[in-house]
């Protein structure tokens, strides 16, 4: 038997465990199943990176969502099975980088999400967010007066994320008239995640929408117009927000 087959053979084994070798040491790797691993030896993905991620080209995905627009998946108090597109709608929006659904005084567009319309297949559905100069919550509902009054409760955690100063009231009446106003309860307006409306008729049972808003506070009141020096920005685009001074 020749030995030039087999000097052949362990020449190209060589070589190949040299490749491998190489690859291991650049930190590049490939399972059997063809998944990538880029910092890991076990990649769990088709492709499995295991530090930061420079991209100079575009993200292109195929979701559910529509076109082209990239699925990110996000974790909630859930679970972490839900997931969040960033959507480019050239449809409404055109051909140019003010199509990103986000207000920026130099995109000229707001922050907005944009769902596929609940009963017209052929639009969109797009809504815009509500900011202030503040970090605050709102929550709001419905009650009816019984013999002139009503007790509404928030929710349960209000106490403990919600700041004891400017809370506001706004309530409003339904299909009738009789005068309705929040009644302070020991000098404050909402005790214990509660308030309490009133009528000058003691006897009324007045329908009432009402709407609570409250500042944060989990975290600092907003710096609503600081100086440039006293603060660091970060973020890219209009996707920018203030980090530590």
């Amino acid at each position: 038997m020749s030995r030039q087959p087999v000097a052949a053979a362990l020449i190209v084994a060589t070589l190949m465990l040299s490749a491998s070798a190489q690859s291991q040491n650049m930190g590049l790797q490939v399972d059997s199943s063809g998944r990538v691993g880029i910092g890991t030896a076990t990649p769990a993905e088709m492709l499995d990176v295991r530090g930061n991620l420079a991209l100079s080209g575009s993200l292109l995905g195929a979701s559910s969502v529509g076109g082209k627009a990239a699925v990110i998946q996000g974790f909630g108090s859930g679970g972490s099975n839900a997931e969040f597109s960033f959507k480019y709608d050239f449809a409404n929006f055109g051909n140019t980088p003010s199509a990103i659904q986000v207000w920026n005084a130099a995109t000229g567009v707001f922050k907005t999400f944009v769902i596929d319309h609940p009963t017209d297949p052929n639009r969109y559905l797009v809504h815009a967010t509500l900011e202030g100069p503040e970090g605050a919550v709102f929550y709001r509902g419905s009650a009816r007066l019984v013999n002139g009054r009503a007790e509404v409760a928030l929710p349960a955690y209000f106490e403990d994320l919600a700041d004891t100063a400017d809370r506001t009231i706004i309530l409003t009446n339904i299909d009738g008239f009789d005068r309705i106003a929040v009644a302070k309860q020991g000098g404050d307006k909402i005790v214990d995640g509660r308030f309490v409306v009133v009528s000058d008729n003691v006897l009324s049972t007045q329908e009432f929408d009402w709407e609570v808003k409250a500042v944060r506070r989990d975290g600092p009141r907003l710096a609503v117009t600081p100086h440039k020096t006293d603060i660091k920005v970060v973020g890219f685009g209009p996707y920018r927000f203030v980090n530590e001074p």
